[in-house]
């Protein structure tokens, strides 16, 4: 079905490309290969513009943007340099613009996970007026009022946090409240984009020559991991996988706080996350974590570490697996059986009488739930 579009900028070859995939004319994944081409031979827009065009249409697979978005990036490339730019960044956050401007002006949510000009803007009544139109799908009065303001169009691309850091405390403070005010959003697509923009930018703060790095993750990491959202506790992994193979407390901590939580925002799975980590206590301390975990561990969190653990163990080391495999089928955890037989089913090397240890169990539970998964008849 085609999208509708109610602005027709000057035609350019770019332009031109985003009105077709707006007319349901190209789809996103040859939108996103096209940008990729042109980036690679001649891309003339400015960097900004380029890395929003790659978040929208990435070259490979991904969710259609909203056609909002692409309007308004549309109207940016008609603008200056300047303005441009700052078209451009209210267009890549759109939705938690969207999402914040219901809150309070005073709301400490704002001041803690907007941009500079974003504040400004939210701040008075009319960049909340040009805000409102943006939003409508009518970019001219926010353009108007960074004209009438003298405001420094950077000020929408520049790092959530202007505060400098002075040390690993400080930044801990920052981390704090980054990650209270992005709990605060409703879950989705716009917490994760706000998530994954400070921590990368936290991750490589300015704090003295003399931090190491890892003690920077650790710090982000362990923070974020008294936390509960989804997305926090999946970037609190991925820090402290940093770290965690040469701190077996910290291990053990992310592996306690993050395998039990199957859910996914926007994709991201903290079980996902976490569950490599396993791969670093050798096969008989990784089943005993699974058996000790057992009873918090659901559906989605067994498939998530079927999929970033058991898929690669089973496949390299089945005959270390062999035995806890053997003993999980005959043991009435449904959910644990269907993730490990899924995992069984994309290992080449077990024997096949294997997948009937799951088929013909013992543990009726087991055995329907693994059968339905073959389609077989009970």
């Amino acid at each position: 079905m085609p999208r509708e579009s109610h602005f027709a900028p000057p035609s350019t070859p770019l332009s031109s490309l985003l009105q077709a995939w707006l007319d349901g004319e190209v789809t996103t994944l040859e939108t996103g290969r096209r940008i990729d081409r042109r980036h690679r031979i001649d891309f003339e827009e400015s960097p900004t513009t380029r890395a929003v065009l790659v978040d929208l249409f990435p070259p490979y697979r991904a969710a259609d943007p909203a056609p909002a978005a692409v309007r308004l990036l549309m109207r940016a490339l008609t603008c200056d340099d300047l303005e441009s730019d700052a078209l451009v960044a209210i267009a890549r956050r759109r939705d938690l613009l969207q999402a914040v401007l219901v809150l309070d002006p005073d709301s400490a949510v704002i001041d803690v996970i907007l941009r500079p000009g974003e504040r400004v803007m939210l701040g008075t009544s009319g960049g909340r007026k040009a805000l409102v139109a943006i939003l409508a799908g009518d970019p001219e009065p926010f353009l108007a009022w960074l004209q009438r303001t003298m405001l420094d169009p950077n000020a929408f691309a520049s790092t959530t946090s202007d505060v400098p850091l002075h040390d690993l405390q400080n930044l801990r403070e920052l981390i704090t409240l980054l990650a209270s005010a992005t709990e605060s959003l409703a879950p989705g697509a716009s917490r994760v984009m706000v998530a994954d923009e400070w921590v990368a930018e936290t991750t490589v703060a300015a704090l003295a020559d003399d931090v190491p790095f890892a003690e920077v993750a650790r710090a982000i990491g362990e923070t974020l991991l008294t936390h509960t959202s989804p997305i926090l506790l999946w970037h609190a992994a991925h820090e402290l996988a940093v770290v965690a193979e040469d701190d077996p407390d910290l291990r053990d901590a992310v592996l306690s706080r993050c395998l039990t939580v199957g859910t996914s925002e926007a994709g991201r799975c903290p079980a996902e996350a976490a569950a490599p980590l396993l791969g670093e206590l050798g096969t008989h301390a990784a089943e005993q974590t699974l058996n000790a975990l057992a009873p918090r561990l659901d559906g989605p969190a067994w498939q998530a570490i079927s999929k970033t653990f058991l898929r690669r163990e089973l496949a390299t080391c089945w005959h270390n697996w062999r035995e806890p495999v053997q003993r999980w089928a005959s043991e009435d955890n449904p959910e644990r059986a269907l993730a490990v037989l899924d995992a069984l089913l994309r290992a080449p090397a077990p024997e096949i009488g294997a997948v009937a240890w799951f088929t013909e169990s013992d543990a009726r539970r087991v055995r329907t739930v693994c059968r339905s998964r073959l389609g077989l008849a009970e």
